[in-house]
């Protein structure tokens, strides 16, 4: 235990020594967090535009109009107990939207169910789709500038941005099989019992292990458009350096542990010492400290793991072991079932 511990605490500081070494690393994930979310926006407001625009027979400045939007996409429910009014009538609503199912009173006062068009769902499923197409993308870009890093050259921007546009054919197949694959998984779960959800559990643990090296794949291979060769030369690669008897992705988790467990101590001698001398606000800003710090550690840790994996994927493919990366710390990432 205490060998896995040190392994895993050499190999986030190798992670995060590269990371520091290039900085500009630690910008792609918030650049690619502010860009996707803005996109999805517009992508969002594009789509309700047509709703928001609905003829009601009022103009856009008349609060009557907004009252009749109202009624026409969250009529009211039926007739609930008066204690659980609010929470049936929005539950009743948001099932509404996504679902196209809603209770009503027939002629005789008795609650009826109907099945309308799940308009919301129809429409967020494009945006479902550019998210991940425009996660994969980025992460290509990402990616891209990781190995170039590991390689020895500077990371750039516009270098990696131009990478992700010349993979756009396999950018987008990939997004695709990932999206479904993902929906597929997701339905399951919220439509099986407890105990078929192991099930699924497995089915997402094999995919994403077989997945590991996809974006990877995409960046030193000929474009693809069929997702499911990137998937097989994502998996082979894995199964050619490190056999059959995978069955789980460990990266630095026993480091971040370790990090965390260290972090108590300080909080709790800040939290003794508020208490000691009464102050609240000693014990507020200890607090704050200590969560700003997790995040931060969270945040490096996040992009130092991807870097671990560009590693990998080089000493898989190349048989290179990228400094200060040792042979050791490449083959402890991942669990190996026991032999009989």
């Amino acid at each position: 235990m205490i060998t896995k511990f040190q392994h895993s605490w050499e190999l986030f500081k190798a992670s995060i020594t590269i990371t520091l070494k290039h900085r500009k690393l630690l910008w792609f994930p918030f650049l690619t967090t502010i860009l996707t979310v803005f996109i999805a926006l517009f992508f969002l407001s594009a789509m309700a535009l047509p709703a928001v625009l609905r003829d009601t027979g009022y103009r856009l400045n008349q609060k009557q109009h907004w009252v009749a939007l109202k009624e026409h996409y969250l009529p009211a429910p039926a007739a609930q107990p008066k204690s659980q009014e609010t929470g049936a009538g929005a539950s009743a609503a948001l099932n509404r939207l996504l679902t196209g199912r809603f209770t009503a009173l027939d002629d005789s006062g008795h609650p009826v169910t109907s099945q309308g068009f799940p308009w919301t769902s129809l429409c967020l499923l494009p945006l479902y789709f550019v998210s991940m197409f425009l996660a994969t993308f980025f992460n290509v870009a990402f990616y891209s500038e990781i190995i170039a890093a590991l390689n020895g050259r500077g990371v750039s921007f516009r270098r990696g941005l131009a990478t992700a546009r010349s993979r756009l054919p396999s950018i987008l197949a990939w997004s695709l099989l990932a999206g479904l694959v993902g929906w597929f998984i997701r339905a399951i779960e919220q439509r099986v019992p407890f105990a078929a959800k192991i099930v699924t559990g497995f089915i997402g643990m094999a995919w994403s292990l077989a997945a590991v090296f996809a974006i990877p794949v995409i960046i030193q291979e000929q474009p693809m458009r069929n997702p499911l060769k990137i998937l097989q030369q994502s998996a082979s690669t894995l199964k050619r350096r490190w056999g059959e008897g995978l069955i789980g992705y460990l990266g630095f988790s026993a480091g971040s542990v370790v990090i965390f467990s260290s972090s108590l101590l300080p909080l709790l001698l800040a939290c003794g010492l508020a208490l000691l001398f009464k102050s609240l606000w000693l014990m507020v800003i200890a607090v704050a400290i200590w969560v700003l710090g997790l995040l931060v550690m969270a945040y490096l840790s996040g992009v130092a793991g991807n870097v671990y994996r560009c590693a990998l994927y080089m000493y898989a493919t190349e048989g290179v072991v990228p400094e200060p990366y040792t042979q050791d710390l490449m083959d402890m990432a991942w669990k190996v079932k026991k032999s009989p």
